[in-house]
């Protein structure tokens, strides 16, 4: 038994349900013989061994299957975390939109003023436009993640949604306003408003995978938002490289309003996706739970014994865990599992994802023209997608920890590199520049992009799940408020003008990434929820996570059905 066993507290009224909760909950008897007996799941006729009983964690066949088994075995959740990709797309479609639309000549010519001669966006309102939007953002993820706890996820993603098509309106109208200053202020307004609601929405689906997805899928399923984030990030960067050439107002009018297509597809899905059982759980929703969980799991795993695994890991958590609230998160062991969610959550900010979405202002702010910068992006979104795909693979067979540590060390003298051609000024080295750039995207699309999604995934307690994301997206959101302020001010013509000398600033942050992954971040691949839970509370050191093996038969990852 391990070490956790001994410090768990007796049942009492804060573990377990009351008498009449057990009433009401009768569904959830399972027969403890059929819950922890040996498990062998049967695929197109062949089975597959999960869990043998002589090994040192019931979760180590499971959570280690391979990725195609794992997909054969829960088909279901794959389709669900896929479609919850589409309102990920939207993400990476507006942060293109709202990042490339100031490189467009139209925008800059109804937008704009001359500066030294050339036509451009002025520098503090440009800091305002890619700052603003990542603070409402945050304040999305904070009000996302209360909100979820009280009217679920599946109302949280509709709500968010239709904010955003608000949000769109006001973007889409703003060019209607005069005086000039008016016309910003309101487009402002609506890239603020419509931040606000990418936090909803990003937590919200961040909330419903992570808790959701079994061991042997939550790497890979997290892995899926930077890809189809990348996904999003190439249509936009078609249709602003198209509208580019476009020489009237019509042009990035109709790059705002293809916004409301992509808003539908978030709607849709809250309208028919189901609620996550965990959360329903939580809120006594009994049989809503089973019915969420049938949609989910069956016929190839047992609904009954999936909700009995998450009733369980629930009740453990409230032993620690009173009542779900933001203080929680930053009390006991869960501070130690809300710093590591903080960190992994700022990892885009360390390698340098804002200043690679709204690379073709800073290319052009040393001489690139702007289609020429337009089609890099669209070249550095496909790279970035290719090494995603790869990852993705990757993060499946590999552990979280070291995939960041080395793409984090690789981007880092990237980064290095490129400031180094910044003490000369050559066209040639403004492409140098482009590609150095496309060969970081690639590189942390192999590591540590998809392995901080992992990361978050995998790491908070199902008790704090949706408060935690919310706070995770606060410190992405944070973080990328920060450097976008500081970008426009190195960049910027008006501005420092430091060109490619940019690259120093990431490569400092992708040491600090470094240091701070080889220090903080466990490594947990293969890991069923309740096996974390023990090796948090037990407060195992870092570098032990790897290699600790429970001795309890406790554990459990959810049985598939056994074949009649």
């Amino acid at each position: 038994m391990s070490s956790f066993d001994h410090k768990r507290p007796e049942k009492s009224g804060i573990i377990g349900p009351d008498d009449t909760e057990q009433r009401s909950m009768s569904w959830y008897s399972v027969p403890r013989d059929e819950l922890f007996e040996e498990s062998t799941a049967y695929v197109s006729g062949a089975p597959i061994e999960l869990a043998p009983t002589n090994t040192s964690s019931a979760d180590d066949g499971e959570g280690n299957l391979p990725l195609g088994r794992a997909i054969k075995l829960y088909p279901k959740m794959v389709g669900y975390c896929m479609a919850m990709t589409i309102p990920i797309i939207g993400w990476g479609y507006d942060l293109v939109i709202v990042g490339a639309i100031t490189g467009v000549d139209s925008f800059t010519a109804d937008y704009g003023a001359t500066i030294d001669g050339i036509q451009s966006i002025p520098g503090n309102w440009l800091t305002l436009w890619m700052a603003l939007p990542p603070a409402g953002s945050a304040l999305g993820a904070v009000v996302c993640g209360w909100m979820q706890d009280r009217i679920s996820r599946k109302f949280s993603l509709m709500i968010g949604s239709i904010i955003s098509a608000l949000a769109i309106s006001c973007i889409f109208f703003s060019s209607l306003f005069e005086p000039l200053d008016v016309k910003r202020a309101v487009i402002t307004a609506g890239l603020t408003t419509q931040g606000f609601t990418v936090g909803i929405i990003k937590t919200t689906c961040l909330t419903w995978v992570s808790e959701n997805s079994p061991t042997a899928l939550r790497g890979s399923a997290m892995a899926l938002f930077p890809t189809f984030t990348l996904i999003g990030q190439l249509i936009g960067a078609i249709v602003v490289f198209i509208v580019n050439k476009v020489e009237t107002a019509t042009a990035y009018r109709a790059a705002f309003a293809s916004q409301w297509i992509l808003c539908l597809g978030p709607f849709i899905l809250s309208c028919l996706m189901p609620d996550s059982p965990a959360y329903l759980i939580r809120a006594g929703k009994e049989s809503q739970a089973i019915a969420s969980a049938t949609r989910l799991f069956a016929p190839k795993i047992n609904p009954r014994i999936a909700l009995e695994k998450i009733r369980h890991t629930i009740e453990e958590e409230k032993a620690s865990v009173t009542s779900a609230s933001y203080w929680a998160c930053f009390r006991g062991t869960d501070l130690r599992r809300t710093m590591i969610v903080i960190l992994a959550n700022i990892f885009p900010a360390l390698f340098g994802l804002d200043l690679l979405s709204n690379s073709t202002p800073f290319l052009q702010s040393f001489g690139m023209e702007s289609s020429t910068s337009l089609l890099l992006q669209i070249v550095g979104i496909v790279g970035g997608m290719i090494g995603n795909a790869i990852g993705l693979w990757i993060l499946s067979r590999s552990g979280r920890r070291n995939m960041t540590i080395i793409s984090m060390g690789v981007t880092g003298l990237l980064w290095g590199a490129m400031g180094v051609t910044g003490f000369w000024s050559s066209p040639t080295l403004t492409y140098v520049a482009g590609g150095i750039m496309i060969a970081v995207i690639i590189t942390c699309g192999l590591g540590c992009w998809p392995a901080g999604y992992a990361i978050t995934g995998e790491t908070s307690s199902l008790q704090l799940r949706a408060l935690t994301q919310g706070i995770g997206g606060v410190a992405a959101q944070g973080s990328s408020i920060t450097i976008a302020a500081v970008l426009p001010q190195l960049f910027g013509r008006d501005k420092a003008a430091l060109g490619a000398k940019t690259g120093f600033l990431f490569c400092g942050l992708c040491a600090v990434g470094l240091l701070l992954t080889w220090l903080w971040i466990p490594e947990m691949k293969g890991r069923s929820m309740q096996e974390i839970d023990y090796m948090f509370a037990m407060k195992l050191p870092t570098r032990k996570f790897k290699h600790w093996r429970s001795d309890t038969h406790e554990m459990q990852e959810v049985l598939p059905l056994r074949d009649n």
